[in-house]
Formats: structure tokens, sequence, C-alpha cells
């Protein structure tokens, strides 16, 4: 009898070992599936950033532009992410070269901006706030060009302009005018 016993509690500790074993080898499959998804998303944001600075770099030649803003910046961004992506072990070493892609993105912005190109197409996490930020440091900015920027960076989120208005400042004016009417006055 004791000899069933000793072999039932070997058995079940094999059991134990090899459950314990097939989670940890599903865990470490699963890692490895984070950080190649992790590393194909920077990569994408690496390479489109260099995409950008070929294509602007050849614009600036064709301008005979001596220093766009922002390209520098860019092409360091550029050189950063690439050794981040190459050196990166964790989702978040990627997540790092993929942030820096980003800003170099937003440098490229600027630098289109500086050329008299259209910016190009838009950028992860350029709110409102970046938008000005940026349309202030290029130096090259007008009301309504910045104006136009903040709307085209609210999108969907800014509330449609009513009818017969065509431009924000006079819908905002027209708002102004009727609080200032004596009988409008709201209670």
């Amino acid at each position: 009898m004791t000899t069933v016993l000793l072999a039932a509690i070997v058995l079940v500790a094999v059991m134990f070992l090899v459950v314990v074993a097939a989670l940890a080898l599903a865990a470490r499959a699963y890692s490895r599936r984070q950080l190649g998804d992790a590393r194909a998303q920077a990569r994408h944001w690496v390479e489109r950033l260099g995409a950008e600075l070929l294509v602007l770099d050849a614009a600036a030649v064709r301008r005979r532009a001596v220093d766009p803003a922002g390209l520098g910046e860019a092409a360091e961004r550029f050189a950063a992410a690439n050794a981040e992506l190459a050196a990166a072990r964790s989702r978040r070493q990627c997540r790092i070269a993929q942030d820096t892609a980003v800003e170099g993105l937003h440098h490229v912005r600027t630098a289109r901006r500086s050329l008299g190109l259209d910016p190009g197409p838009r950028v992860p996490g350029q709110g409102v706030v970046d938008t000005i930020r940026a349309a202030l440091a290029d130096g090259s900015w007008s009301m309504s060009r910045l104006a136009e920027a903040v709307l085209a960076d609210a999108g969907e989120h800014a509330r449609p302009l009513p009818a017969g208005s065509s431009v924000p400042g006079d819908w905002i004016r027209q708002k102004q005018q009727q609080r200032m009417r004596p009988g409008t006055v709201r209670r």
C-alpha cells in the first residue's frame, strides 16, 4: 500500500512539473510574439521617417534650401530610433524607438512647412497644443494657416460650423454680439 501511495505522489509531482513547464513555454512564446509585434510597429514608424527624410532631402536640394528648420533634428531622431530599435530587447525599448521616430516625424512636418510645402500626413500624438507650439516654433505661421492647422487637428472632435458662416472667427463674433444685445440675456 505504501508503494502505491508513493507511486501516486510521484505521478502527481511529475504531472505538476509538466503543467508548469507547459505554462512557462506558453508564456515565453506569448512574450516573444508581443516583442515581435512591438518591434514591427516601431519598425513601421522608423521606416516612414526614413522615407519622409529621403523625399524631404530631395525637395530641399531642388529648392536650394540651405538648412530647413527641423531637417537636422529629424535626421538625428532617425539615427537614434534605428539604434534603439536594433538594441531593443523589450516592448518598452521598442516603444521608446517608436516614440523617437514619431518625434522625428514632427520635425519633418516642421521642415516641410519651412520649405513652403504641405506638412504631409498627420502624425500620432499631435494635438491642438502641439500644432500651435510647432507653428510658433517654426516662425513661418499666419493666423489663417494656424487656424487651418488647428481645425484640421481637431478633426472629427470639433462641432461643425453653423450654415452661413465659413470662418470660425465670424461665428464666434456673431455669438458674442448676440450675448451683448439687451434682449438676449439668458436667465
